[in-house]
């Protein structure tokens, strides 16, 4: 298996298409076609995420977030550096697997245990989020509580928008990573909105309680799909453990 058949795989999963226009994703080092026996799945390639792939000999790092987001004039990185002298090659997936069907946020559906209904935007213009229930409704308490154990976010913010916390819950709007633009659609369509990195005015102006489990917590259920879809084709991998990625090590909620 090269390369350039692992992506052409992932691109029929998760369509370059469906990428915002000021993304980059898609192989952004290494060689189309060299061969691929290993592939470590994380959501960033850190310079922990390489270090580990070099350690266990992987071939390739497929990440959720690219490592180069703007066209670059020198290459100074020491983590593409090191990256390009350890003959490991990377791919990024990131607001194509956003909008694709079984991408981030039905594994984030998937991970609370919500019934998918429809899509938050327009699937067609690459929209992100979902629209999604509980099998019976539950209070704003209850749902901040099962957030959080779920995703085992370690802390989240609850903006209650002047509900009480017995206020029972029907439709959820879904997003993962950041949510601040699907803010207006969830406003229409949800009683509540599951997400992250929401700002501070954001929180102030809305009309719907929103439950902020961070960037982090809504995305990594997500690498999990990329596995299964890599197993499909016969490709053996390995998601890194989130307690090795730098933001698991260097965050603290005090």
């Amino acid at each position: 298996m090269t390369i350039a058949s692992v992506l052409e795989h992932l691109e029929r999963y998760a369509p370059l298409s469906l990428a915002q226009s000021w993304d980059n994703v898609g192989l952004l080092i290494g060689d189309p076609g060299r061969p691929v026996n290993r592939v470590l799945i994380t959501l960033d390639a850190t310079a922990n995420a390489l270090g580990y792939a070099i350690e266990h000999d992987f071939d390739l790092i497929l990440s959720h977030h690219p490592l180069i987001f703007r066209p670059i004039s020198k290459i100074t990185n020491p983590v593409i550096l090191n990256m390009i002298e350890a003959r490991i090659s990377l791919i990024s997936m990131h607001t194509n697997f956003d909008a694709a069907l079984g991408g981030v946020n039905h594994a984030l559906a998937d991970a609370l245990d919500l019934e998918v209904q429809e899509s938050l935007g327009d699937p067609e213009k690459g929209d992100i989020g979902l629209i999604c229930a509980y099998p019976s409704p539950q209070s704003l308490k209850e749902t901040a509580e099962d957030v959080k154990a779920k995703l085992m976010a370690p802390a989240l913010k609850l903006w209650t928008a002047g509900l009480d916390e017995d206020t029972m819950i029907n439709r959820v709007a879904i997003c993962g990573g950041a949510g601040g633009s699907v803010l207006d659609n969830a406003t229409a369509k949800a009683d509540l909105l599951i997400t992250g990195d929401i700002s501070y005015h954001s929180f102030l102006d809305s009309k719907i309680p929103h439950i902020d489990a961070g960037h982090f917590a809504t995305e990594y259920p997500a690498l999990a799909a990329l596995q299964d879809s890599l197993s499909s084709i016969g490709v053996g991998s390995e998601i890194l453990d989130p307690r090795i990625h730098e933001w698991t090590l260097n965050m603290r909620y005090l």
